[in-house]
């Protein structure tokens, strides 16, 4: 990761025992970490299994995926693996280490995240409130830390977002190097167009903030978001790639998919809270940022607040937004209000820079500590996100391999070579195929399930319990359930395979 130049350079704290010495970014990337590491979390998507069969298709083709090779509803048709550099990672990784591997992968990201996070927030503000606003990010960013590409590109987001911040404070352009983090992020997911918005947005308020010197600072951004988008274009799939991310966020059938609904704001979560408080400081007038600072927080909170998926992206983001007007808050409060306390001297002997012998012998005992606690768990994802048993019922009655599967079996059916009817790609089905999906296994008055099964001459079902359609099937003459249990059914049409 490229060094952060914006971080002002700062004594080391003071010696602990042996003359080792701790900063507050060390202790809460060791933590961040380790506290997955040691959970074996990050395997709960079953998504992870078609990104692992991606990158391994990529790897023994040598080549990126530019047609569909795994399903049989949609074989052939143009799809490009936009996240070919995440999925290549995925299957590297995998087939080193396997699934703990992927977990060691996902936490190494989730804990190199948080340190930057926080040395960006410690240059600014006071240590209490850095770990605060570094605590509430970690807890928005923890449900979506999982073995994917969003979370791998979490420590390029924070470097974009660092960076830019920081130039944009200073009036100044960013650094050129950074260019290399983009052509990074853009081949590994779709989340890149936020950084140029991003980029675009604090290119405009370093404009108007430039007093006397604003068409200089516009000519050095301009060339800067010029370049940025080059390095998008420099990708498998060229222009195709920029319009990528509008495309999928047009599609209705999102809301099908539960990372694209709305969160519930029923259920007491950090986010509600982290809501209730900014949003507060900022009825009463505390906190003063820019127009266009406001714009852009205001832009993460309606993500957010439109897709759950997004809230992971505020609270990553958001904390470099606040960090400035946070810090001049408490400046200007009376001197009295801000006489350190014996916590604040106590917190703030952890502030300063790391020696780098102890990041070293930090870095090396959390990897051994992680390696010999995920060789002991052995993780690995959970059954609702691989139906094993069920899908061995219908292979052994040899029901042949058009299976009309759960949307979110599709992934694990790939990875066991088994084509599939769909899975989390939905880029690829689109929004008329997905909807005519739903509507079947629904019962809508529209939905002609028994269309579906002749339309695709699917020979056998596998289904999450909940679908309407499941109550069905179980009267229909034509089909015979084969497996059951909490978290899959399984059917295979009678008169197909042998008899048990």
């Amino acid at each position: 990761m490229p060094s952060a130049d914006h971080i002002e350079a700062a004594p080391m704290a003071a010696p602990l025992l042996g003359g080792i010495v701790v900063s507050w970014p060390l202790l809460i990337g060791m933590t961040g970490f380790l506290l997955p590491a040691l959970m074996g979390w990050g395997l709960m998507d079953p998504d992870t299994y078609w990104h692992i069969a991606a990158g391994r298709w990529m790897l023994a083709h040598g080549a990126v995926v530019t047609h569909d090779p795994f399903s049989f509803s949609l074989h052939g048709a143009a799809w490009v693996a936009h996240e070919w550099g995440a999925e290549l990672l995925i299957a590297s990784t995998y087939r080193l280490a396997g699934w703990a591997g992927l977990v060691f992968l996902a936490a190494a990201c989730f804990g190199a995240t948080l340190a930057y996070l926080l040395r960006f927030l410690l240059a600014r503000m006071e240590p209490l409130h850095a770990l605060v606003l570094a605590f509430l990010s970690a807890n928005m960013m923890f449900p979506s830390l999982l073995a994917r590409p969003h979370e791998l590109v979490w420590p390029l987001t924070a470097v974009w977002m660092g960076v830019l911040v920081n130039a944009s404070e200073h009036r100044r352009a960013p650094p050129w190097w950074l260019l290399g983090v983009m052509l990074l992020w853009a081949n590994m997911h779709g989340s890149y167009i936020v950084g140029i918005g991003v980029a675009v947005v604090l290119a405009i308020d370093s404009v108007l903030e430039a007093k006397g010197r604003r068409w200089r600072v516009a000519r050095r951004w301009l060339a800067f978001i010029v370049a940025s988008c080059a390095c998008v274009l420099a990708n498998p799939q060229g222009y195709r790639l920029l319009l990528f991310p509008f495309r999928l966020l047009g599609m209705r059938s999102l809301d099908y998919i539960a990372e694209w609904r709305q969160p519930n704001l029923q259920h007491l979560q950090v986010f509600s809270l982290w809501l209730v408080v900014i949003l507060g400081l900022a009825f009463i007038g505390r906190i003063r940022l820019t127009l266009m600072r406001n714009a852009l927080l205001l832009g993460l909170l309606f993500m957010a607040l439109q897709h759950v998926r997004n809230v992971a992206l505020l609270g990553l983001l958001a904390p470099f937004i606040l960090a400035q007007p946070v810090a001049e808050l408490w400046r200007r409060l009376p001197s009295a209000a801000r006489a350190p306390s014996a916590l604040d001297r106590g917190l703030a002997s952890f502030s300063r820079r790391a020696s780098a012998a102890t990041v070293s012998v930090a870095l090396v005992a959390a990897a051994l500590t992680a390696g010999i606690a995920l060789h002991l768990r052995r993780p690995r994802p959970p059954e609702y996100a691989a139906p094993r048993a069920a899908l061995d019922a219908i292979l052994a009655r040899r029901a042949g391999e058009r299976i009309l599967n759960d949307y979110g079996f599709g992934g694990y059916l790939i990875y066991r070579g088994v084509p599939v009817f769909m899975d989390g790609r939905a880029d690829l089905y689109g929004d008329t195929f997905l909807r005519r999906v739903v509507e079947a296994l629904s019962l809508a008055p529209d939905g002609h399930l028994g269309k579906l099964l002749s339309a695709y001459r699917i020979s056998a079902i596998l289904l999450r319990p909940d679908w309407p359609a499941v109550q069905l099937l179980n009267r229909m003459p034509g089909w015979k359930r084969v497996y059951a249990d909490e978290g899959a059914v399984a059917y295979v049409r009678r008169g197909e395979g042998r008899a048990t």
